[in-house]
C-alpha cells in the first residue's frame, strides 16, 4: 500500500483565512501541553503570553511599539514572497538600516532641525536597499540562491555593529560600555500619546501597510509581482522581466526593513547598542505568512506576534518561563500554519500497487 499527495481544487477563501486562526489556536493548545509536561504551568504560560497583553491596559503601548517594526518588515517580505523572491535576510537589512540612521544621528549630533529625522529615514531605507541589492545581484547575474546569500549577510551585519560600537562610534563617555552616544533630541522619534512610549513609528507602520495594499491591488507594480510569482512563464510572454522583478522585490523589502531599523533606533533605543538585533527580521517571516501575504492581513499578524513578544516578557517574571519560550511558541505557530496550508492544498490519497495479473 502506498500513499501520495494529490492537489486539491483551489481552496476556498474561508479555508485560506481560517488556517491562520487554527494555527494560533493549535499553538496555544499544544504549547500548554508541552510546557506542562516539562514541569511548567502550561495553562498559565498560554494565559500570560496570549491573554495578559490584551487584558492589561498598561501593556497596550508595548504592543504598538513591538508591532510597528514587525508590520513594516512583514509588508516588505509579503511583497517579495508574492513575486516568489525569498528574502530571508530582512534582519540584516533591518540592522544596516539602523546603522545608516545612526550614522546620520551621530553626524548631526548637537544640531537641531526638522530635517534630521527625514534624513535618517532616507538613510535607513537606502541602507536596507543597498544590503538587499547584494543577494539580488548574485541571483540575477550568477544565479546564486537568494535564500542563502541574504541569510548569511545577516551575520555579517551583526559583526559590523560590534566593530562600530567598539571602535569609531564608541561613546567617549560610555565608561567602557560598547555603545554609541545618546542621540540628540532632534534625532529621536516624538511620542504621539503623552505619558506613553508610543512613538511616531506606530502610525507610520499602519500607513505603510495601507499604501502597500493599495499598490499591490491597484497598480501595475502589484500586478507584476503577483503574475511573476504565480505564473513566471506567462509573465515572460506578457513582457515582465524576471530579473527586473527580482530587483524590485528585493529593493522594496530591503528598503522597508531598513525603514523599520531606523524607526527602532530613533524610537525605543535612541542609540546603537549590541542588543539592537532583536530577531524582528526573522519573526516578520511568520508575520508575512500569517497575514496571507496581504499587507492588511500583516497588520493583524504583526499585532499577534507582538502579543507573543510582550507576553513572553510577562511570563518570565510571573511564572518563571524561560526566555526561549517566546521563540518556541512562534516556531509552533509557523509550523502549524505551513502544515495547514499543505492540508488545504493537497490531500493524501491511498494508491493500491498493481498486481502481477494486472500488469500482464
Amino acid at each position: 500500500m502506498q500513499f501520495r499527495l494529490e492537489k486539491r481544487q483551489e481552496p476556498s477563501k474561508f479555508m485560506a483565512y481560517a488556517t491562520p486562526v487554527a494555527a494560533v489556536a493549535l499553538t496555544m493548545i499544544i504549547g500548554a501541553i508541552i510546557f506542562s509536561l516539562i514541569g511548567y504551568d502550561g495553562v498559565g504560560a498560554v494565559r500570560e503570553i496570549f491573554l495578559t497583553p490584551l487584558t492589561n491596559s498598561y501593556k497596550w503601548q508595548d504592543l504598538g511599539v513591538k508591532a510597528a517594526p514587525l508590520i513594516i518588515i512583514g509588508v516588505g517580505l509579503s511583497i517579495a514572497y508574492r513575486a516568489n523572491v525569498w528574502n530571508i535576510g530582512a534582519e540584516g537589512q533591518y540592522i544596516v538600516g539602523g546603522l545608516c540612521a545612526t550614522g546620520i544621528a551621530l553626524l548631526t549630533w548637537g544640531m537641531t532641525g526638522w530635517w534630521i529625522l527625514p534624513l535618517m529615514m532616507l538613510a535607513g531605507m537606502a541602507g536596507g536597499m543597498a544590503y538587499a541589492s547584494i543577494p539580488a545581484l548574485l541571483r540575477t547575474k550568477l544565479k546564486v540562491n537568494e535564500i542563502l546569500t541574504s541569510l548569511m549577510l545577516t551575520y555579517a551585519s551583526v559583526q559590523l555593529i560590534y566593530f562600530l560600537i567598539r571602535g569609531p562610534w564608541k561613546d567617549p563617555m560610555g565608561i567602557g560600555f560598547p555603545q554609541t552616544r545618546l542621540f540628540s533630541e532632534a534625532a529621536r522619534l516624538p511620542t504621539i500619546i503623552p505619558g506613553t512610549i508610543v512613538h511616531l513609528g506606530v502610525p507610520i507602520a499602519v500607513l505603510v501597510a495601507i499604501i502597500a495594499w493599495f499598490i499591490m491591488s491597484k497598480s501595475v507594480f502589484g500586478y507584476r509581482m503577483r503574475v511573476v510569482g504565480a505564473a513566471p512563464h506567462a509573465a515572460r510572454y506578457g513582457g515582465f522581466s524576471e530579473n527586473k522583478t527580482i530587483w524590485l522585490a528585493m529593493l522594496v523589502s530591503g528598503g522597508l526593513a531598513g525603514l523599520a531599523g531606523m524607526l527602532e533606533i530613533a524610537g525605543p533605543f535612541q542609540r546603537m547598542v549590541p542588543g539592537f538585533p532583536t530577531n524582528y527580521g526573522f519573526t516578520a517571516i511568520i508575520v508575512a505568512f500569517l497575514g496571507r501575504l496581504n499587507p492588511l492581513g500583516v497588520i493583524v499578524a504583526g499585532v499577534v506576534l507582538a502579543i507573543t513578544f510582550v507576553g513572553g516578557e510577562v511570563a518570565q517574571t510571573t511564572i518563571g518561563l524561560p526566555n526561549a519560550a517566546t521563540g518556541i511558541f512562534q516556531a509552533m505557530m509557523l509550523f502549524f500554519l505551513l502544515a495547514g496550508d499543505i492540508l488545504i492544498k493537497y490531500r493524501v490519497r491511498r494508491v493500491m500497487p498493481q498486481t502481477s495479473t494486472e500488469v500482464a
